[in-house]
């Protein structure tokens, strides 16, 4: 598939003008994110270069503004943070997109009418959590009985001028969720939009997105079983954020990280699908990334599902389609571990490990356990 990489990066930084690409990663330019208690050591670190703070308090991390005029190199700035002991991680940008991300590989591509999954409603009840795009009121949700919590926040406003030869995103939430249900139709899904319509998102907001769910969790005393990432990147010097780890680490052992491994057919650990607290799923295709880290594979092409698109006269059509993407076997993977923590009455930890410890023997070891 040809791609027209220069195109897609020019969109981003329209999009996104103060995005910095280096060493195959991305960040937005003079952002340094610190934990609350470390915020004065980096501050006084250099205080030559800081130009201000905006404290996040509610997910404990404050942002450094660095002078533009100083031209800080961020990634070593904050590895030189790194070495006082402070855990710092420049903002990074995630993306689920293919040249850099777990998002889908290609353009989608409409399709007919595909059986819409059928809760049976028995069982213990899983919840999943997934955090994309946002969703629409694709008849496969509508008479579902979570729908009633999706808020208009929640909902993927399906953008007018998506140009997916440009890794448009616009629908993948839909898509993502289509697929979970697919394989566990007796899941409660609960909803948060992180990514924009071109599918990115920086590690702030993925923090502020991840404090939302538990803060539902908290609000409803509710676990959340399954949390679904179909998105990602690569981190200077392979060293991944220390804040989206610990966010990570809060849901606790009750919870299962499922996330994307990339389509970008390298080794190189994408983040945060390569933490060792989630199950990192790639795609049995030759575009997936691969590797030691890799816990799972998943069919990830021409995936069928649900899928939502904003005609010419405004007006959206929710309808299906085929796509393809590391995005698309994640919750293929997610969903079959709520699917048996359902229907097993277990815990979905349990169930990743039932699911991950029947290996194939002939399984290639870069691609995990072949699952589905």
């Amino acid at each position: 598939m040809r791609r027209n990489d220069k195109a897609r990066m020019e969109r981003l930084i329209s999009r996104h003008p103060d995005a910095v690409f280096t060493d195959g990663a991305m960040h937005r330019r003079d952002q340094v994110l610190v934990p609350v208690e470390h915020s004065d050591r980096a501050r006084e670190f250099r205080a030559d270069v800081v130009e201000g703070v905006e404290p996040y308090p509610e997910i404990g991390v404050h942002l450094l503004r660095l002078r533009s005029s100083a031209q800080v190199d961020v990634p070593e700035f904050a590895a030189q943070l790194r070495e006082q002991g402070i855990r710092a991680t420049p903002n990074h940008l995630l993306r689920g997109e293919p040249t850099y991300a777990g998002g889908p590989f290609g353009a989608p591509t409409l399709c007919g009418p595909v059986p819409a999954p059928v809760a049976n409603g028995e069982g213990r009840r899983v919840t999943v959590a997934i955090l994309d795009t946002g969703i629409t009121p694709h008849p496969w949700f509508t008479s579902t009985g979570w729908w009633s919590g999706v808020t208009p926040e929640q909902l993927d406003p399906i953008a007018a001028d998506s140009d997916y030869d440009l890794d448009a995103q616009s629908g993948h939430g839909t898509f993502v969720a289509g697929v979970v249900l697919q394989k566990a139709p007796n899941a409660q899904l609960w909803i948060d939009r992180v990514l924009d319509d071109i599918g990115v998102c920086d590690e702030l907001g993925l923090l502020h997105s991840l404090d939302r769910i538990q803060r539902r969790e908290k609000a409803t005393g509710t676990k959340v079983d399954v949390v679904n990432l179909s998105l990602g990147g690569y981190a200077h010097h392979d060293e991944p954020s220390p804040l989206v780890a610990e966010s990570l680490r809060r849901f606790g052992s009750h919870t299962v990280i499922a996330t994307a491994a990339g389509n970008n057919a390298s080794d190189r650990p994408f983040w945060p699908a390569a933490l060792k607290d989630c199950v990192a799923v790639g795609a049995k295709a030759t575009f997936s990334d691969r590797g030691w880290w890799v816990d799972a594979s998943a069919p990830g092409v021409d995936v069928a599902g649900p899928f939502a698109q904003r005609r010419p006269d405004g007006e959206i059509d929710l309808g299906f389609a085929r796509w393809s993407g590391t995005s698309f076997a994640s919750p293929y993977v997610a969903g079959a571990i709520a699917h048996l923590a359902n229907d097993k009455d277990i815990t979905a930890r349990e169930a990743a490990e039932i699911l991950l410890n029947t290996a194939n023997p002939d399984a290639d070891p870069d691609f995990g356990v072949e699952i589905g």
